[in-house]
């Protein structure tokens, strides 16, 4: 951790100093422990172009002594406001985390915060608290642990798209919306987990849009909002986390929950095909697992018999919380569906190598599939027609390389005959 910010030009160096100044005046109402600079000016390679417009983040973590404090927003809007005027059209990006947690991060090997350790600059330390030593990641243990954190987040974002069809299926429509939020929210964490190694502690998905964006051009946008009725959708959504919850004047139609679906559909997609490309650089795409989530389609089975919501809002978070076990619980059941297939399909050859050899087809199998279902279902959400030779050599493909090619294709074209140019 660096101490100093000589390496900065004089004006940023008096508003850092003047920021300093604003956390730890005796008017703040919770103790500041260590503010710190990360990212670009605390490395060194901020970016301020003239031309464009474009400038790098202040980027500033503020660390206190427990979780409540964190939680305590009021005090930490007044301080970004107050940060936002000494800064003026600088961009600002403020975390306020707690002690325990941030060490808890950096012995697990999170990079985002090991590099804040690395490479940060401390502008101020009250003295009562030591961050860990931070443990250098080796590009094997970054790929192991973007796709923990890919498979973790993608796969409880999926389930919660389920979730939100089938409480759709019974009329549910708030209830609905609520999850759909989730799963949008889930989706935008996998994300930013694989590119950073952070989780924004927020529910705000226009944030997390914005976020998402910032790391992959394909993340960019991907629920509009530009036209009125885009904008009118994706408040549906974003409110859906509160009001559907305790606004009894949140209202969304059917019509609109469906076409909701299939934008977070589209966005589940190509969250993951920016995903994979990311994971791809830390050891090669051959070192990448082959079994990663894939998102799901309209054509799947609607779930049945989830926990039934509850009526009074306080409760939501309980009912939250059982189906994100509903949802644990069905990836481990078709884990082992897929072993046990598998290990039948081994002894069916009469060989012990079978047995490897037939759950790695299996999985290779629902891979393809899956691929070739979300290849179709991008080109329908996006209102691109298909000509009937063009779904047949998608449904006849077994090769997964190719399908993914098609896959990260079908969301940019314009015509489904561009699909196999240059294949």
């Amino acid at each position: 951790m660096k101490t100093t910010i000589d390496h900065l030009p004089d004006d940023q160096q008096q508003k850092l100093q003047a920021i300093a100044a604003v956390f730890t005046s005796p008017d703040v109402a919770i103790p500041i422990d260590m503010l710190i600079l990360f990212g670009s000016r605390a490395r060194g390679d901020w970016v301020d172009d003239q031309e464009t417009g474009y400038k790098s983040d202040y980027d500033l973590l503020v660390v206190v002594e427990n979780e409540k404090q964190v939680n305590d927003l009021t005090v930490w809007g007044e301080l970004e406001q107050k940060v936002r005027a000494i800064i003026g059209d600088t961009p600002l990006t403020m975390i306020v985390h707690d002690i325990k947690f941030i060490n808890k991060e950096i012995r697990i090997g999170q990079y985002f915060w090991s590099d804040i350790a690395n490479e940060g600059v401390m502008l101020f330390d009250r003295r009562r608290f030591s961050l860990a030593k931070p443990k250098a990641l080796n590009a094997q243990e970054r790929l192991a642990l973007a796709e923990r954190n890919f498979e973790n987040w993608y796969d409880s974002a999926t389930e919660f798209w389920r979730g939100c069809r089938y409480y759709a299926s019974r009329s549910l429509l708030k209830h609905a919306a609520f999850l759909l939020h989730q799963a949008t929210e889930r989706y935008y964490h996998a994300a930013i987990l694989v590119f950073s190694g952070y989780k924004q502690r927020t529910h705000d998905i226009e944030l997390l849009g914005v976020q998402a964006g910032e790391q992959h051009a394909q993340m960019v946008d991907l629920l509009p909002k530009t036209e009125p009725d885009d904008k009118h959708l994706f408040d549906l959504l974003k409110k859906a986390y509160i009001d559907a919850r305790y606004s009894m004047s949140y209202r969304i139609t059917a019509e609109e929950l469906a076409e909701l679906q299939k934008r977070v559909l589209v966005l589940a997609e190509r969250v993951r095909s920016a995903c994979l490309e990311k994971i791809a650089t830390f050891c090669g795409a051959d070192a990448m697992r082959t079994d990663l989530p894939i998102p799901p389609t309209l054509g799947e089975p609607i779930l049945q018999d989830l926990p039934t919501p509850p009526t009074d809002p306080q409760e939501f978070g309980k009912w939250a919380q059982s189906l994100s076990e509903v949802a644990e619980q069905r990836a481990e059941l078709r884990w082992q569906e897929g072993r046990q297939a598998g290990l039948q399909q081994g002894k069916k050859e009469g060989r012990v190598e079978g047995i490897q050899e037939g759950e790695a087809r299996g999985r290779a199998e629902g891979k393809e599939e899956g691929l070739r279902d979300g290849i179709l279902m991008v080109l329908r959400a996006r209102g691109i027609a298909i000509p009937a030779d063009v779904e047949a050599r998608i449904l006849a493909c077994k090769d997964v390389t190719v399908l993914g090619s098609w896959l990260s294709r079908a969301v940019t074209l314009s015509d489904a005959s561009e699909l196999m140019k240059a294949c």
